[in-house]
């Protein structure tokens, strides 16, 4: 039971540290671009930070996408390029 409950609790955490990264993440992409964003995810983990994928609307399809490099602490939200993001499935 014991093992269960840890396990709740590190759901919980990692489920608020992604709430809170994806939040960020799109008050800074509103900020910087002035353009609703029409969703967010989480696209890698790292120990000290989040990579946060923002997709917006544009005039052609698959939306544009921008990509954060989200930290833990408070500190500056850095805008990452696709190559820096490292991601692996660009049309998702």
């Amino acid at each position: 039971m014991r093992r269960l409950l840890r396990w709740f609790q590190r759901r919980r955490a990692a489920a608020s540290r992604d709430r809170a990264a994806i939040t960020r993440a799109l008050a800074c992409f509103q900020a910087g671009r002035k353009i609703a964003p029409m969703g967010a995810h989480i696209v890698r983990r790292e120990a000290d930070h989040l990579v946060v994928r923002v997709m917006y609307f544009t005039n052609h399809i698959p939306p544009d996408r921008a990509w954060y490099a989200v930290p833990d602490e408070d500190v500056a939200i850095r805008e990452l390029s696709f190559a820096d993001a490292g991601d692996t499935a660009p049309w998702r």
